[in-house]
């Protein structure tokens, strides 16, 4: 059985258990996981090992907040991150927007400019979330790699960037392909090419898309639209009957 896609991620860097309280209950109604770092040293190592979609930073020690979203807008995985400020107070705006901050908050926070902000910032937090999902699908892939026979192999799970494949023991690290295969629900035929970035001897692999025709990145796109929106609905009605 595929594994369950993890929806939204937050980063929340705040030592203040009021504005910790406070943003989990409300990024916890839109069915985020926040993670909470108290200081920068671990928020900094977090965002080198994990993908996030919302950055929060805590502005108390304003020297270090501003050179952790400097970072954080340095890092390739997090450069389109949404990233929340929250400041102590007006005259911080210009350097917090400055050093990448796409929001800001300013203390004591309104409930209600959070709200706001969260409505407003949600979208574009999905948006980021459906450039690096994997959607779990198993569909055959036809595979041609140069003058070798062409073989079938079997998804496991596809993304904007790429795709993982099973039974494709012929492939190696580095091999150009041609795939051809059609997604379901709707039909969505693709002939893309792809290198191979990783293989193992069980006959696993990953692949990133090199050429992908413009209307089959439209209807890509449009299908894990769909499939993390069905994800996201199903993981807050989970959050909300627990």
């Amino acid at each position: 059985m595929p594994a369950k896609a993890i929806g939204i991620r937050a980063l929340l860097v705040s030592a203040d258990i009021q504005t910790i309280d406070t943003l989990c209950d409300y990024m916890g109604k839109l069915a985020m996981h926040v993670d909470v770092c108290s200081d920068f040293a671990s928020a900094t190592r977090k965002l080198c090992h994990a993908k996030y979609e919302a950055i929060v930073v805590d502005f108390k020690e304003t020297a270090y907040a501003l050179d952790l979203l400097k970072k954080s807008r340095e890092m390739t995985s997090h450069k389109a991150a949404v990233v929340i400020a929250i400041l102590n107070g007006n005259d911080e705006m210009p350097a917090a927007f400055r050093a990448g901050a796409s929001f800001v908050l300013v203390k004591p926070i309104s409930l209600a400019v959070l709200m706001r902000t969260l409505k407003v910032s949600y979208p574009l937090m999905v948006n980021e979330r459906r450039r690096y999902y994997r959607c779990p699908v198993q569909t055959p892939v036809h595979v041609s790699v140069g003058s070798r026979p062409e073989f079938v192999a079997t998804s496991v799970n596809i993304s904007e960037l790429g795709i993982a494949l099973s039974n494709s023991p012929m492939l190696r690290v580095g091999d150009r392909v041609v795939l051809r295969l059609t997604l379901p629900d709707p039909p969505v035929s693709a002939k893309i090419s792809a290198e191979v970035c990783w293989c193992n001897a069980a006959g696993a692999a990953g692949l990133q898309f090199l050429e992908v025709p413009l209307r089959v990145r439209e209807q890509l796109i449009a299908f894990l639209g769909v499939r993390l929106e069905e994800s996201l609905q199903e993981e807050s009605l989970v959050k909300g009957s627990g």
